[in-house]
């Protein structure tokens, strides 16, 4: 990649260009919707208590509330009223707190501070991401993958009240720093990624096994390799496993689900009670272990009445799931155990009344994937997989701005 001003990559104007245009053909559908009397309200107790929190004014009718719905409430509640002993909880703290901290920057608009937020971290966002791939991965290939994962069915989330982008920027940010062995301030990233989505707290994980085989001169390039690798260090070079490393480093891996915890325990002072109890009370979601979870899916299959959602979820569920084997051949070691760790988490949500209720667009979570579509030989094959991908997401999209579930 070459340098221009002040060291600003070209690619990373194209990037910022990419979410702009997005932003704008979202808007256009936003305004599409409107016109034709949408989006239809949700029936539901916090979208009464919140709608007055909107403001009225042309641009925002058009442009703004048309993302006014599901998780993006949630997340307006707790910033404007704060936590109470009810579903809020389930929700991390670390993004309504900056939707709290910018909306004076727009004038008290809750909802435009939400989307401008997710807006600039998707920007960040895909410009580390193909930092970071291109470190491991041609340039070509590295570029070719933050396309494709901009172009995902479900990636439009990263321009909505939601957590993707922030989670996604920050777990970057992690992988990055520890990549370049600065293992705290990895892991304070890390720590800051679970207290935007509780299943950050797998990086503590992955930190681990990239400490470890950073301990190794010419690490292996497959997961049994480095398995290996890391079994010969706790056997023969235990005296070198502890001097190599700061006996105090090896600590901060604790770091992410101390942020976790305290986040629980303070829920738990507070009186508002456990975010498993929150999740059983108002979604009817237990947490199970996840080989449970699968099983529950495997059975409950034959018994379900899909709707087109159920299809569509079904669907990108097997294409994640196969890619997700190729890419333990394909992948590095860190990025499979990271998925894979991630997928177990996304597997322990039993007996939702969706058999994938959300998982579309908890797949963005496991980026390092949409490196195996980049990665096809063929132009027209990249081509093909962008195309398809990007016509789903804009019926997805349309279905979301219209109000109705998606993810």
């Amino acid at each position: 990649m070459k340098d221009s001003l002040f060291g600003w990559k070209k690619e990373w104007t194209g990037f910022v260009v990419a979410v702009i245009v997005l932003r704008l053909i979202y808007a256009g559908i936003g305004l599409w919707v409107v016109s034709s009397g949408g989006p239809i309200p949700l029936h539901e107790t916090i979208y009464g208590v919140m709608k007055p929190f909107l403001r009225t004014d042309l641009f925002s009718q058009y442009f703004v509330n048309p993302w006014f719905g599901w998780d993006t409430i949630a997340y307006l509640g707790i910033a404007i009223l704060g936590y109470g002993p009810d579903g809020s909880i389930a929700f991390m703290p670390l993004y309504p707190l900056l939707i709290r901290f910018t909306s004076p920057i727009f004038g008290g608009n809750y909802l435009l501070a939400a989307l401008i937020l997710s807006t600039v971290f998707c920007m960040i966002a895909l410009i580390l991401m193909c930092e970071l791939f291109a470190t491991i991965y041609p340039q070509r290939i590295a570029r070719d993958a933050v396309v494709m994962f901009l172009t995902f069915p479900t990636a439009f989330f990263l321009l909505a009240g939601y957590t993707e982008s922030l989670f996604i920027t920050l777990v970057l940010t992690f992988w990055i720093l520890a990549r370049k062995k600065q293992w705290f301030w990895a892991a304070i990233c890390a720590g800051l990624a679970s207290l935007t989505r509780l299943q950050g707290v797998v990086l503590s994980a992955v930190m681990l096994w990239m400490m470890l085989i950073s301990l190794v001169e010419q690490p292996a390039t497959g997961i049994p390799g480095q398995l290996r690798q890391i079994f010969g260090i706790f056997i023969s070079f235990r005296e070198k496993l502890v001097k190599s490393v700061n006996s105090a480093t090896w600590l901060v891996v604790l770091i992410p689900p101390l942020f976790a915890a305290s986040y629980q325990v303070w829920l738990k002072l507070s009186g508002y009670g456990t975010i498993a109890d929150a999740l059983r009370k108002y979604w009817r979601l237990e947490t199970v272990p996840p080989w449970t979870g699968f099983i529950l899916f495997l059975q409950r299959l034959p018994s379900r009445h899909f709707n087109y959602m159920d299809w569509i979820d079904l669907t990108l569920f097997i294409v994640i799931l196969i890619a997700s084997l190729v890419g333990l051949r394909l992948l590095d070691p860190a990025f499979s155990l990271y998925i894979w760790l991630t997928i177990a988490v996304f597997l322990t949500r039993g007996t939702p009344p969706h058999l994938l209720a959300s998982y579309s667009r908890y797949f963005l979570a496991l980026f390092p994937l949409f490196l195996l579509p980049a990665s096809l030989p063929k132009k027209y094959q990249r081509f093909s997989v962008l195309i398809l991908s990007y016509s789903l997401q804009i019926l997805l999209v349309s279905i979301f701005l219209w109000g109705s579930w998606v993810a």
